[in-house]
């Protein structure tokens, strides 16, 4: 068979509400007023410290500060993403023959998000999916938009994925005299936003923003999850604990190893790009580009001499690019390449390695294109 080459039409992204500052935090997601006198001293005195550390000095969050309702859900979010991803590639949504989402959670247990996204955007008829997953989502939605379209089962297809962290972050979602440090410390690392790629069939030899290969790979068999949400089939199993159960526990709360995402999140990212170019078959020092998962200054410091030992390259390569935006989860890669579409950052011909690694169950994913 023949493959297509499959190259990258559109990018968008899209960020909610205005940018908060570090000093604003607290105050657009709630007080904690409830939780522990520990978790408030917590709060209080390492709280700001942490932000600053952090090296990020704005983000987004999709909370309306004067009521703390959300403002957007995952499919309105990711709509708006890709909106300006459709624009940029200068076709219509009806034109679209596969609409894939990701999110690491979703609007309803049913529908799909993915139909939800399909239906705002006014496609009649296409095929649509969804990839639960955290901050691997893109890599993997790439990958099977990627092999539908090179083999010539579609013409044209929309990923989107959508990061809602603060449904989980505000005040209102805690059982507050449950909490402990790692959920209030989550508040300050994690932020809301969505981004979107075109991707397009390009049988008649235009090699611009051409998709090279995709990678997926998990490691997490025999490991501890590193992030956990409660609220699923897992914690309903017995008869006797049900939602009210659950929240009384404080068992809904979103969780994070924070020790295992230090000693593991970037080695693991790391070989999975020293994994990504062999199969590859390039000298990983002539990649242009990494655009990478990075949610603090403090771990990209703490890290980066690895990567530019092992990868041979110099720190202009993969910069920190969270600064302005916050940590996005899975949205970030894309977020990050469409900043740097946008602002001509990536030039014709250069190679960019999109790639993220998720701590939920260990994996990492991404994907490689020639612009």
């Amino acid at each position: 068979m023949s493959l297509i080459p499959v190259r990258i039409a559109g990018t968008g992204s899209f960020l909610p509400g205005p940018s908060i500052p570090n000093d604003r935090v607290e105050a657009v997601l709630g007080p904690l007023d409830n939780a522990p006198p520990k978790i408030k001293s917590f709060v209080g005195n390492l709280g700001q410290k942490m932000l600053d550390r952090g090296g990020v000095h704005t983000r987004h969050f999709a909370v309306d500060p004067e009521t703390g309702d959300m403002t957007y859900n995952f499919s309105t979010m990711a709509e708006q993403a890709a909106r300006r991803a459709l624009e940029m590639a200068g076709i219509e949504p009806q034109q679209l023959e596969l609409v894939i989402i990701s999110c690491p959670s979703y609007d309803h247990s049913t529908p799909p998000t993915s139909a939800l996204l399909q239906e705002r955007l006014g496609v009649q008829n296409c095929a649509e999916m969804e990839v639960h997953s955290n901050c691997t989502g893109v890599g993997k939605s790439v990958q099977i938009a990627y092999d539908a379209i090179r083999t010539g089962r579609y013409q044209t297809a929309l990923i989107a994925y959508s990061q809602l962290s603060s449904i989980y972050l505000r005040s209102c979602y805690f059982n507050q005299p449950k909490m402990d440090k790692v959920h209030a410390a989550l508040r300050w690392i994690l932020a809301d936003g969505a981004g979107a790629l075109v991707l397009q069939a390009s049988p008649n030899g235009d090699t611009s923003h051409q998709i090279v290969d995709t990678f997926v790979e998990s490691v997490g068999a025999g490991r501890p999850a590193g992030m956990t949400a409660g609220g699923a089939a897992a914690d309903l199993m017995k008869a006797s604990s049900q939602i009210p159960e659950l929240y009384e526990d404080g068992n809904h709360h979103l969780w994070q190893d924070f020790t295992a995402v230090n000693d593991n999140a970037a080695p693991l990212l790391l070989q999975g790009l020293v994994n990504f170019t062999t199969r590859l078959k390039i000298d990983p020092a002539t990649v242009d580009h990494y655009v990478v998962s990075i949610p603090t200054t403090q771990l990209y410091e703490d890290h980066i001499p690895a990567f530019l030992d092992r990868l041979g390259i110099t720190r202009d390569k993969i910069k920190f690019r969270s600064d302005k935006i916050g940590y996005c989860g899975g949205a970030a890669t894309v977020l990050h390449l469409d900043e740097m579409v946008r602002n001509g950052e990536i030039k014709s011909g250069e190679l960019a390695i999109v790639h993220a690694v998720e701590s939920s169950k260990w994996m990492t994913a991404g994907f490689a294109v020639r612009w």
